[in-house]
Protein backbone atom coordinates (compact mmCIF):
# COMPACT_ATOMS: atom_id res chain seq x y z
CA UNK A 1 0.00 0.00 0.00
CA UNK A 2 1.22 3.19 -0.91
CA UNK A 3 1.06 6.45 1.47
CA UNK A 4 1.53 9.92 1.16
CA UNK A 5 1.81 11.83 4.30
CA UNK A 6 1.47 15.44 4.62
CA UNK A 7 3.25 17.02 7.13
CA UNK A 8 6.61 16.07 8.68
CA UNK A 9 6.50 17.36 12.50
CA UNK A 10 6.93 14.89 15.47
CA UNK A 11 3.90 12.98 14.69
CA UNK A 12 3.93 12.83 11.33
CA UNK A 13 7.69 11.81 11.48
CA UNK A 14 7.28 9.51 13.43
CA UNK A 15 3.91 7.51 11.73
CA UNK A 16 6.29 7.78 8.44
CA UNK A 17 8.97 6.28 9.64
CA UNK A 18 7.71 3.49 11.70
CA UNK A 19 5.24 2.85 8.90
CA UNK A 20 7.85 2.47 6.02
CA UNK A 21 10.52 0.57 8.25
CA UNK A 22 7.67 -1.89 8.41
CA UNK A 23 7.81 -2.41 4.64
CA UNK A 24 4.67 0.00 3.61
CA UNK A 25 5.94 2.84 0.76
CA UNK A 26 5.85 6.11 2.41
CA UNK A 27 6.35 9.46 0.98
CA UNK A 28 6.29 12.69 2.59
CA UNK A 29 5.94 16.30 2.60
CA UNK A 30 7.71 18.80 5.05
CA UNK A 31 9.95 21.15 5.48
CA UNK A 32 13.97 21.77 5.56
CA UNK A 33 15.97 21.26 6.97
CA UNK A 34 14.40 18.39 8.06
CA UNK A 35 13.24 16.90 4.83
CA UNK A 36 16.69 17.37 3.69
CA UNK A 37 18.76 15.22 6.50
CA UNK A 38 15.58 12.19 5.86
CA UNK A 39 16.80 12.28 2.13
CA UNK A 40 20.27 12.46 3.09
CA UNK A 41 20.69 9.96 6.05
CA UNK A 42 17.18 8.34 6.62
CA UNK A 43 14.42 9.63 9.41
CA UNK A 44 16.39 8.20 12.77
CA UNK A 45 13.55 7.08 15.32
CA UNK A 46 14.83 7.39 19.11
CA UNK A 47 12.87 4.83 21.42
CA UNK A 48 13.24 3.13 25.28
CA UNK A 49 15.68 0.31 23.75
CA UNK A 50 16.83 0.89 20.35
CA UNK A 51 16.75 3.24 17.16
CA UNK A 52 15.44 2.86 14.32
CA UNK A 53 16.74 4.26 10.71
CA UNK A 54 13.91 4.12 8.18
CA UNK A 55 14.30 5.35 4.63
CA UNK A 56 11.71 7.12 2.31
CA UNK A 57 11.46 10.59 -0.05
CA UNK A 58 10.86 13.88 1.23
CA UNK A 59 9.89 16.69 -0.53
CA UNK A 60 9.01 20.03 -0.02
CA UNK A 61 6.22 21.26 -1.94
CA UNK A 62 3.36 19.19 -3.46
CA UNK A 63 2.91 16.65 -5.00
CA UNK A 64 4.86 14.12 -3.43
CA UNK A 65 7.06 11.08 -4.52
CA UNK A 66 3.65 8.93 -4.49
CA UNK A 67 1.80 10.48 -7.44
CA UNK A 68 -1.21 7.91 -7.34
CA UNK A 69 -1.52 7.49 -3.11
CA UNK A 70 -3.51 4.40 -2.05
CA UNK A 71 -4.06 6.71 1.15
CA UNK A 72 -3.37 10.09 2.21
CA UNK A 73 -2.41 10.86 5.90
CA UNK A 74 -2.53 14.70 6.86
CA UNK A 75 -0.29 15.38 10.03
CA UNK A 76 0.46 19.02 9.15
CA UNK A 77 -0.59 21.65 11.93
CA UNK A 78 -4.28 22.34 11.42
CA UNK A 79 -3.60 26.03 9.85
CA UNK A 80 -2.15 24.10 6.85
CA UNK A 81 -4.76 22.66 5.91
CA UNK A 82 -6.13 25.22 2.81
CA UNK A 83 -2.64 24.24 1.62
CA UNK A 84 -3.00 20.84 1.77
CA UNK A 85 -6.57 20.44 -0.04
CA UNK A 86 -5.54 23.35 -2.53
CA UNK A 87 -2.59 20.79 -3.32
CA UNK A 88 -4.35 17.88 -4.08
CA UNK A 89 -7.27 19.10 -6.30
CA UNK A 90 -7.34 17.91 -8.63
CA UNK A 91 -5.09 15.06 -8.16
CA UNK A 92 -7.08 12.09 -5.91
CA UNK A 93 -9.74 10.46 -7.26
CA UNK A 94 -13.09 10.38 -5.73
CA UNK A 95 -12.33 6.69 -3.28
CA UNK A 96 -8.58 7.92 -1.77
CA UNK A 97 -8.94 7.55 1.82
CA UNK A 98 -8.01 11.03 3.63
CA UNK A 99 -6.84 10.24 7.43
CA UNK A 100 -6.85 13.29 9.40
CA UNK A 101 -3.87 12.84 12.44
CA UNK A 102 -3.93 16.43 13.29
CA UNK A 103 -4.71 18.56 16.69
CA UNK A 104 -7.35 20.56 17.56
CA UNK A 105 -11.07 20.84 16.36
CA UNK A 106 -13.14 22.28 12.98
CA UNK A 107 -10.10 21.29 11.22
CA UNK A 108 -11.75 18.99 9.39
CA UNK A 109 -14.20 20.93 7.57
CA UNK A 110 -11.88 22.18 4.44
CA UNK A 111 -11.67 18.68 4.17
CA UNK A 112 -15.36 18.02 3.67
CA UNK A 113 -15.99 20.68 1.96
CA UNK A 114 -13.15 20.47 -0.89
CA UNK A 115 -13.46 16.28 -1.13
CA UNK A 116 -17.13 15.60 -0.23
CA UNK A 117 -16.83 12.02 -2.29
CA UNK A 118 -14.09 11.00 -0.46
CA UNK A 119 -13.90 8.67 2.61
CA UNK A 120 -12.71 11.30 5.33
CA UNK A 121 -11.15 9.89 8.52
CA UNK A 122 -10.13 11.53 11.78
CA UNK A 123 -7.47 9.61 14.16
CA UNK A 124 -7.13 10.62 17.72
CA UNK A 125 -3.59 9.58 19.33
CA UNK A 126 -2.14 9.40 22.59
CA UNK A 127 1.31 8.79 20.94
CA UNK A 128 3.91 11.19 21.68
CA UNK A 129 7.08 12.43 20.14
CA UNK A 130 9.43 14.85 20.32
CA UNK A 131 11.44 16.30 16.98
CA UNK A 132 14.97 16.99 18.59
CA UNK A 133 16.95 17.67 15.72
CA UNK A 134 16.63 17.46 11.65
CA UNK A 135 16.19 14.04 10.57
CA UNK A 136 16.33 12.83 14.33
CA UNK A 137 12.53 12.46 16.04
CA UNK A 138 12.16 10.99 19.91
CA UNK A 139 9.24 8.66 20.39
CA UNK A 140 8.57 9.83 23.93
CA UNK A 141 5.55 7.63 25.05
CA UNK A 142 4.16 4.58 23.06
CA UNK A 143 -0.07 5.15 23.46
CA UNK A 144 -2.95 4.31 21.38
CA UNK A 145 -4.53 5.00 17.93
CA UNK A 146 -8.69 5.94 17.91
CA UNK A 147 -9.91 6.35 14.63
CA UNK A 148 -13.44 6.61 13.11
CA UNK A 149 -15.14 7.57 9.85
CA UNK A 150 -16.36 11.62 9.52
CA UNK A 151 -17.55 11.85 5.83
CA UNK A 152 -18.12 9.45 2.61
CA UNK A 153 -18.29 6.03 2.77
CA UNK A 154 -16.04 3.84 4.58
CA UNK A 155 -15.44 1.75 1.61
CA UNK A 156 -13.64 -0.98 3.36
CA UNK A 157 -10.36 1.50 4.51
CA UNK A 158 -10.57 1.21 8.25
CA UNK A 159 -9.70 -2.49 8.25
CA UNK A 160 -6.26 -1.69 6.26
CA UNK A 161 -5.69 1.56 7.76
CA UNK A 162 -6.01 -0.89 11.14
CA UNK A 163 -3.75 -3.12 9.77
CA UNK A 164 -0.75 -0.91 8.49
CA UNK A 165 -0.74 0.71 12.41
CA UNK A 166 -1.04 -2.26 13.73
CA UNK A 167 2.21 -3.96 11.60
CA UNK A 168 3.92 -0.75 12.60
CA UNK A 169 4.06 -1.13 16.02
CA UNK A 170 1.16 1.23 16.85
CA UNK A 171 -2.28 -0.01 19.34
CA UNK A 172 -5.00 1.14 16.99
CA UNK A 173 -8.79 1.14 17.81
CA UNK A 174 -11.67 1.63 15.65
CA UNK A 175 -14.22 3.87 17.02
CA UNK A 176 -18.10 4.69 16.43
CA UNK A 177 -17.41 7.50 18.89
CA UNK A 178 -14.87 9.54 17.41
CA UNK A 179 -16.56 12.76 18.26
CA UNK A 180 -16.19 11.97 21.74
CA UNK A 181 -12.51 11.13 21.14
CA UNK A 182 -11.98 14.27 19.37
CA UNK A 183 -13.50 16.12 22.65
CA UNK A 184 -11.37 14.24 24.86
CA UNK A 185 -7.81 15.37 23.02
CA UNK A 186 -9.18 18.77 22.90
CA UNK A 187 -10.12 18.77 26.41
CA UNK A 188 -6.35 17.11 26.91
CA UNK A 189 -4.76 19.46 24.51
CA UNK A 190 -6.42 22.99 25.68
CA UNK A 191 -4.99 22.36 29.33
CA UNK A 192 -1.44 20.58 28.67
CA UNK A 193 -0.24 22.35 25.93
CA UNK A 194 -1.37 26.39 26.27
CA UNK A 195 0.13 26.08 29.91
CA UNK A 196 3.64 24.00 29.03
CA UNK A 197 4.09 26.60 26.32
CA UNK A 198 3.42 29.84 29.02
CA UNK A 199 5.49 28.39 31.66
CA UNK A 200 8.25 26.79 29.37
CA UNK A 201 8.77 23.36 31.28
CA UNK A 202 8.10 19.84 30.35
CA UNK A 203 4.26 18.22 31.15
CA UNK A 204 5.63 16.74 34.07
CA UNK A 205 6.24 20.19 35.44
CA UNK A 206 2.94 21.98 34.55
CA UNK A 207 0.97 21.49 37.60
CA UNK A 208 3.76 21.81 40.46
CA UNK A 209 2.34 25.00 41.53
CA UNK A 210 -1.24 25.09 43.42
CA UNK A 211 -2.04 28.49 41.41
CA UNK A 212 -1.57 26.74 38.28
CA UNK A 213 -4.01 23.58 39.17
CA UNK A 214 -6.78 26.60 39.33
CA UNK A 215 -5.74 27.42 36.02
CA UNK A 216 -5.85 23.93 34.88
CA UNK A 217 -9.34 23.25 36.58
CA UNK A 218 -10.78 26.23 35.13
CA UNK A 219 -9.63 25.94 31.45
CA UNK A 220 -11.24 22.24 32.33
CA UNK A 221 -14.16 23.44 33.60
CA UNK A 222 -14.80 25.35 30.76
CA UNK A 223 -14.26 23.10 27.75
CA UNK A 224 -16.36 20.48 29.40
CA UNK A 225 -19.63 23.15 29.59
CA UNK A 226 -19.44 22.91 26.00
CA UNK A 227 -18.82 19.27 25.47
CA UNK A 228 -21.01 18.24 27.83
CA UNK A 229 -23.83 20.48 25.30
CA UNK A 230 -22.57 19.06 21.93
CA UNK A 231 -22.71 16.04 23.10
CA UNK A 232 -25.23 15.22 26.16
CA UNK A 233 -24.74 11.73 26.42
CA UNK A 234 -21.25 11.30 27.04
CA UNK A 235 -19.40 11.50 30.56
CA UNK A 236 -16.92 13.85 31.06
CA UNK A 237 -16.45 13.05 34.99
CA UNK A 238 -13.28 11.02 34.73
CA UNK A 239 -11.62 13.83 32.03
CA UNK A 240 -9.42 15.30 34.76
CA UNK A 241 -7.80 12.05 36.02
CA UNK A 242 -7.71 10.72 32.50
CA UNK A 243 -5.27 14.32 31.41
CA UNK A 244 -3.41 13.68 34.95
CA UNK A 245 -2.71 10.07 33.61
CA UNK A 246 -1.33 11.80 30.02
CA UNK A 247 0.99 14.08 32.04
CA UNK A 248 2.46 11.46 34.10
CA UNK A 249 3.40 9.22 31.17
CA UNK A 250 4.43 11.77 29.23
CA UNK A 251 6.09 13.72 31.84
CA UNK A 252 9.75 14.36 30.16
CA UNK A 253 8.07 15.73 27.22
CA UNK A 254 7.63 19.17 25.58
CA UNK A 255 4.07 19.40 24.39
CA UNK A 256 3.77 20.57 20.41
CA UNK A 257 2.85 24.22 21.40
CA UNK A 258 6.04 24.60 23.51
CA UNK A 259 8.12 23.13 20.40
CA UNK A 260 6.09 25.54 18.04
CA UNK A 261 6.71 28.32 20.25
CA UNK A 262 10.83 27.59 21.23
CA UNK A 263 10.85 27.54 17.33
CA UNK A 264 9.35 30.80 16.40
CA UNK A 265 6.47 29.30 14.76
CA UNK A 266 2.72 29.37 14.74
CA UNK A 267 0.77 27.52 17.42
CA UNK A 268 -2.77 25.60 16.88
CA UNK A 269 -4.09 27.70 19.31
CA UNK A 270 -6.87 28.45 17.43
CA UNK A 271 -8.32 25.28 16.88
CA UNK A 272 -7.73 24.18 20.86
CA UNK A 273 -8.60 27.02 23.42
CA UNK A 274 -9.81 29.23 20.65
CA UNK A 275 -11.80 26.72 19.45
CA UNK A 276 -13.58 26.17 22.73
CA UNK A 277 -14.26 30.05 22.46
CA UNK A 278 -15.98 30.11 19.89
CA UNK A 279 -17.99 27.28 20.73
CA UNK A 280 -19.24 29.26 23.57
CA UNK A 281 -19.82 32.41 21.97
CA UNK A 282 -22.22 30.01 19.36
CA UNK A 283 -23.77 28.15 21.75
CA UNK A 284 -24.17 31.20 24.74
CA UNK A 285 -21.66 30.54 26.76
CA UNK A 286 -18.88 32.31 28.43
CA UNK A 287 -15.38 31.08 28.54
CA UNK A 288 -12.83 33.85 29.75
CA UNK A 289 -10.35 31.71 31.05
CA UNK A 290 -9.62 29.85 27.66
CA UNK A 291 -10.34 33.23 25.88
CA UNK A 292 -7.30 34.63 28.18
CA UNK A 293 -5.09 31.84 27.59
CA UNK A 294 -5.44 32.19 23.74
CA UNK A 295 -4.38 35.87 23.74
CA UNK A 296 -1.52 34.75 25.77
CA UNK A 297 -0.12 32.34 23.45
CA UNK A 298 -1.06 34.92 20.31
CA UNK A 299 1.03 37.33 22.60
CA UNK A 300 3.84 35.00 23.08
CA UNK A 301 3.50 34.24 19.08
CA UNK A 302 4.07 37.71 17.97
CA UNK A 303 6.82 37.97 21.18
CA UNK A 304 8.91 35.00 21.97
CA UNK A 305 11.25 35.00 25.04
Amino acid sequence: MNIAVFGAGSIGSLFAGRIAYSGFEVAVVGRNPHVTEINKKGLRIIEDQEEILSHFPAATKFPPAIENPDAIFVTTKAYDNTAVTDGLIGKISDEIPIFLLQNGMGNEEVFRQTFPQNPIFRAITTEAAELIYPGIVKHVAFGKTSFGIISGEENGFGPRFQRIMRDSGFSTKKTNEIQLKMWQKLLTNSTICPLGALLHVPNGQILHKSSINQIFDAILEEGIAIATRILPDADFSQTRNFIIRVIEKTKDNKCSMLQDIERGRRTEIDYMNGFIVRESKRLGLKAPVNAAIADLIRHLERYPQ
